[in-house]
């Protein structure tokens, strides 16, 4: 869910080739009301309500973090549970010493994260192809270990392998494949309805429509601590203008260090901003790295998230 500097530079320029003469970027009016979403997978409605993005289940024991996610109102906890198509048997394992079993205890919705495979090479039909198993492979994957554990939600992880470089790429198609191969599965095992939300960056040349279709949520990676132009606002705003109701719009923070432009942004810059657009819920990426229960100042970090989803 990190990137960069090249890709990031690779994703705007395509963005800007496939998009502006539709709607230009920096003409983006800012969404201002919702409107009746009949497509909308009703139980999303758990992305209403913040969450957090979770990659080490034992680095996050309910023990300690509960009564932080209480102080900061988090209402759902998504722990990476496939990665490239195969499970994360380490998340497994605590998953079967308790983990998830735990949390919900705890008061807690508990689902799943995965990063399925995509292309290997942009703009050629032959990638697709090659691709095509293993996007429906890791689709299966993520549904299979979802219905294994009862998740309360799945979130799949769409990013670089998944987009068109230019108008003749074709690799798009495996936006289209993905969702088909999830909603198969699903039917099958029974979980059809259970919450579900594509995750992928801020701006990105995604083929949109089969997820917004299909009743997908998105959850925009507004790292603004990253890049300047993944701003949460700018990102809501991309996202609206390629299709996607603002209602099903819930922008992911995080504040680590070190990628990118490096920029120093703060939990209150993130709240000023995402006051400017209508969307409700949020999530935070990897409290157990950047909120870390050891630090002194984290209460203060976990009440800051309680008071951005009071909107």
């Amino acid at each position: 869910m990190r990137r960069s500097n090249a890709l990031l530079a690779v994703t705007i320029a395509t963005i800007v080739v496939l998009l502006v003469s539709v709607a230009p970027l920096h003409a983006a009016t800012p969404p201002t009301t919702k409107t009746a979403d009949a497509t909308r997978n009703k139980r999303n409605i758990l992305f209403d309500n913040t969450g957090v993005f979770v990659n080490d289940a034992t680095a996050f024991p309910p023990h300690i973090y509960a009564s932080k996610l209480k102080i900061a109102h988090v209402a759902w906890v998504a722990l990476q549970i496939d990665n490239g198509g195969k499970s994360r048997d380490d998340n497994v394992a605590a998953i079967n010493n308790g983990w998830l079993r735990r949390w919900r205890a705890a008061g807690f919705k508990v689902g799943f994260w995965g990063c399925p495979r995509g292309v290997g090479e942009h703009n050629k039909l032959e990638a697709v192809e090659l691709a095509t198993p293993n996007v429906k492979a890791d689709a299966r994957l993520g549904v299979s270990l979802a219905a294994k554990f009862h998740a309360d939600l799945y979130i799949a992880d769409i990013e670089d392998q998944y987009q068109g470089y230019k108008p003749t790429d074709p690799t798009p198609a495996l936006n289209r494949v993905y969702v088909e191969a999830y909603k198969a599965a699903a039917s099958a095992a029974g979980v059809a309805e259970m919450p579900r939300a594509l995750s992928s960056e801020g701006r990105i040349a995604l083929d949109m429509k089969p997820w917004i279709d299909a009743g997908w949520d998105a959850l925009p990676q507004a790292y603004w601590n990253s890049y300047a132009v993944y701003q949460p606002s700018l990102c809501v705003d991309f996202y609206s203008q390629a299709g996607w109701p603002i209602g099903r719009i819930h922008p992911t923070i995080g504040t680590f260090t070190g990628e990118g432009e490096n920029r120093h942004v703060t939990l209150e810059d993130y709240e000023k901003d995402l006051r400017t657009r209508p969307t409700t819920g949020f999530s935070y990426y990897l409290p157990e790295a950047y909120l870390k229960a050891t630090d002194k100042a984290s209460d203060a970090g976990y009440r800051q998230l309680a008071k951005m989803a009071q909107k």
